[in-house]
């Protein structure tokens, strides 16, 4: 069956609001990793975060229609459009 992997890469900070919205659309099925986004710059906001060039993040994987894809990161982009969170998809086939 053809889907789409939706990786959504957000601060560690939202977790919990990003997890009420996924089982709030009836999206019970998903991955989560936790990650550091490593850079420079303003995203880097204590001391310790500008020392080690990191912040951390969290990594949700989840895999759709591309009905159910696009219905999800609109959803996403409304309601978190304040949040650093960054969507990625690509198609993957279930062997």
């Amino acid at each position: 069956m053809k889907l789409k992997q939706l990786n959504i890469y957000f601060e560690i900070g939202i977790k919990d609001t990003l997890v009420d919205l996924l089982l709030a659309q009836e999206h019970d099925d998903f991955y989560f990793s936790p990650c550091k986004r490593y850079g420079a710059g303003a995203f880097l906001v204590s001391a310790e975060e500008q020392v080690s060039a990191r912040r951390e993040f969290g990594l949700f994987q989840l895999f759709l229609t591309e009905e159910e894809l696009i219905t999800l990161s609109t959803q996403i982009k409304e309601k978190l459009k304040d949040k650093t969170i960054r969507l990625f998809t690509s198609d993957v086939t279930e062997l």
